[in-house]
């Protein structure tokens, strides 16, 4: 807005200063013909006795032939074919003796500010109408005519605003354009600026809206050092916020999640010393719950490395097909004793997915897991490793056992949160789906856990193909 009132004052200025630069040379022509004029008084004063006639004399041969005249003046954009320039000479009494155009001879003219002022020895000149009193006008400026050291007459030059207003017009639409022009890359650059300004802001904003949400980001380039600074603090802020609850909470669940077994362990050695004939039941079970706190340890720090990764190396390599028989040679004497079998389907040996081996041998190492601990003896495992037309490659693991209930298909994926095994009605540490989905989600890809019908489970992950 401030451009366009800039703009509008000086597109409005354009049509003064022009009317100023004519006038200008209008005052110069004007005292030019007083003085030839005055010389021609000079060189014979007796024409001053005869002052009308030698006006007409000496400027009706000179306007005939200029206005006979026919020419083609290009200047600049604008075509010119005649003189428009008039001339009118009064005496000192303001009655007009001579005109160029004729009609004026004989009229009164000794108000008009152009004589009026001349013949008191002032600078005249006037901007009035000419004959068409619905036209521009025109401009008069006056000379004084000078005889023995007085004002014996006033000529006065007429320019019509007609000649200068096409030049004007022309200036204004020139103007306009450059103005447009200098407009737009004004916003241009602005708008550069503002998307340079704001985009670190942006980024900044989704970065922190990310954290809120816990969602996994790197820390991005804002390439403003304060912005970075600022970013930087936010993030470390976050991170022992975050890091003060996750130690508590960890504290709190490891707590929550070791006080049941170490219990049953605690009452076995008291059955033990009172009860040596059971000796073997006992360390079975001290074993079995002992087993099951290492367990729960080593996951939670599984998780906890992996919660605290916001990145982690994927230039790994991995055969999908290879890897999944590495990891069933762990549950060979789980599957022989429940008469569990176990069907590999891949429609190609040789799909690789780019990512971190460890971490995808932990994942489907859990998924396994599972669905052994939940098939029933002589069920089938069948595990499926395709290529999707999606972009992805598809690693599933289905089963025929218990079905996941509706009320926990979204929740199996929290941390500790289980289902009891079918084989003796014990909860898990409820870790193992959350650290497949927290390897899921670093590798880019997605998980789906789903149940069959008429019995059984479905998971399948979703990795992008290398």
């Amino acid at each position: 807005m401030g451009f366009y009132y800039l703009i509008d004052k000086t597109e409005e200025s354009i049509r003064p200063r022009y009317m100023e630069t004519v006038e200008e040379s209008l005052n110069d022509t004007a005292h030019i013909l007083s003085a030839i004029v005055e010389e021609r008084l000079e060189q014979n004063p007796l024409t001053y006795s005869k002052f009308s006639e030698t006006l007409h004399s000496l400027f009706s041969p000179v306007f005939e032939n200029t206005n006979k005249r026919s020419f083609e003046a290009k200047i600049y954009s604008l075509l010119k074919t005649n003189t428009d320039i008039q001339v009118y000479i009064t005496n000192t009494k303001g009655i007009v003796i001579f005109d160029s155009e004729k009609y004026r001879e004989g009229l009164d003219y000794s108000k008009f500010n152009d004589v009026y002022l001349t013949l008191q020895g002032k600078y005249g000149a006037r901007s009035s109408k000419l004959i068409d009193t619905e036209g521009e006008g025109a401009l008069f400026v006056a000379s004084p005519i000078r005889y023995k050291n007085q004002i014996v007459g006033v000529l006065t030059v007429i320019k019509p605003k007609t000649g200068v207003i096409p030049f004007i017009e022309e200036a204004k639409k020139k103007f306009w354009r450059i103005s447009l022009l200098v407009a737009s890359a004004i916003a241009i650059l602005f708008s550069l600026l503002a998307y340079l300004s704001f985009r670190p802001i942006l980024r900044l904003s989704k970065y922190v809206s990310s954290l809120r949400k816990k969602e996994k980001i790197v820390f991005p380039k804002l390439g403003i050092r304060e912005l970075n600074e600022l970013g930087k603090e936010v993030d470390l802020l976050v991170e022992e916020i975050e890091g003060k609850k996750y130690i508590e909470s960890y504290v709190q669940t490891l707590t929550h999640e070791i006080k049941s077994p170490l219990s049953s362990i605690l009452a076995s050695v008291e059955l033990l010393q009172s009860h040596p004939n059971e000796s073997t039941r006992l360390i079975k079970n001290i074993h079995e719950e002992g087993k099951r706190i290492q367990k729960l340890i080593e996951q939670m720090l599984e998780l906890s490395s992996l919660e605290g990764n916001k990145s982690i190396s994927l230039e790994e390599r991995v055969l999908l097909y290879d890897l999944v028989k590495e990891v069933l040679l762990n549950f060979q004497s789980e599957l022989q004793w429940k008469s569990i079998q176990v069907v590999v389907n891949a429609e190609n040996q040789t799909l690789e997915v780019q990512g971190n081996r460890n971490y995808i041998y932990l994942s489907v190492e859990n998924l396994i897991r599972n669905s052994v601990d939940f098939a029933n003896e002589n069920d089938t495992i069948t595990i499926g490793i395709q290529e999707e037309t999606n972009g992805f490659l598809k690693f599933s693991v289905m089963d025929e056992g218990h079905w996941i209930p509706d009320y926990a298909l979204t929740r199996v994926t929290e941390k500790f949160y289980s289902l009891p095994r079918p084989n003796n009605n014990r909860k898990s540490s409820g870790l193992g789906l959350s650290i497949v989905n927290q390897i899921v989600n670093l590798h880019g890809g997605k998980l789906e856990i789903q149940n069959r019908n008429p019995r059984g489970v479905l998971v399948s992950i979703f990795f992008p193909k290398t």
